[in-house]
């Protein structure tokens, strides 16, 4: 369980210094390309969760991220004996809801800054990052595993 929540700290220190960084380097909704035509730094500020749902509804996003957390927590322990593989899954997602509810908490909105250009993908950030590959990996535990029955 002990390299779970450092994996999560981890994540969550990578996301925050990034916000922080983008806050105190770039003004609001000013772009800043790092590989042209394909990604840039995009800073906005996010009231809802991904494309745009639940615009405006903190309190609500607030909520359901400390349900998704404690459910979290509870499978972290339930599961501490199965392989390293879950345990980064679960250090992902919990990485992820922890960096996005701090934003929330603290500044009422999520902080997005990571765009790709290739294709039409909504900005996003570290944080965002941590919750898409924790839940890819877990479907592909939930598939492809033994023990992916009792994973969630």
């Amino acid at each position: 369980m002990t390299t779970t929540f450092i994996i999560t700290a981890i994540i969550v220190i990578l996301d925050q210094t990034l916000k922080i960084w983008t806050q105190n380097h770039l003004t609001l909704n000013q772009t800043l390309e790092i590989i042209p035509d394909f990604f840039q730094l995009n800073y906005i500020h996010n009231t809802g969760a991904g494309w745009g749902l639940f615009a405006g509804q903190r309190f609500f996003l607030i909520g359901v991220t400390f349900l998704v957390i404690f459910y979290l927590v509870y499978l972290i322990w339930k599961n501490r004996y199965h392989s390293p593989w879950t345990k980064l899954a679960y250090a992902l997602l919990l990485g992820g809801a922890v960096g996005n509810l701090i934003d929330r908490l603290v500044r009422g909105y999520v902080v997005d800054m990571l765009q790709i250009r290739l294709f039409d993908f909504p900005i996003f950030n570290l944080a965002d990052v941590a919750l898409t590959l924790g839940v890819i990996l877990l479907i592909i535990m939930v598939i492809w595993t033994e023990e992916g029955s009792d994973l969630i």
